[in-house]
């Protein structure tokens, strides 16, 4: 059994809204979908909400991915996978463990 969702991100999954939306898309490789419906360049890029939200996700083993965040290579290889589409304080919270 994994971690449980605080209310709030239980909330967003239950209701599936732009928030679980946003972090299903990137644990499902799937971000090209939410950067279509965003009118917002800012929101076109991963924050680091989006990235918390995908790691309780997949904590809770709620949703499956290919990416991990428990170990460094999991975490290069979204940052390589997303690349530019992740904001530098996105790309930056991902590897703070690590440095």
């Amino acid at each position: 059994m994994g971690t449980p969702l605080n209310p709030d991100d239980m909330q967003s999954l239950l209701t599936h809204d732009r928030r679980y939306q946003r972090a299903s898309a990137i644990l499902t490789d799937q971000w090209q979908r939410i950067i279509a419906d965003e009118d917002l360049a800012y929101r076109q890029q991963i924050t680091i909400d989006d990235l918390q939200f995908a790691k309780a996700l997949l904590a809770s083993e709620t949703l499956t991915s290919q990416f991990e965040f428990d170990h460094y290579a999991g975490v290069q290889r979204l940052r390589q996978h997303y690349g530019s589409q992740l904001t530098s304080s996105a790309q930056h919270w991902l590897v703070q463990k690590y440095l």
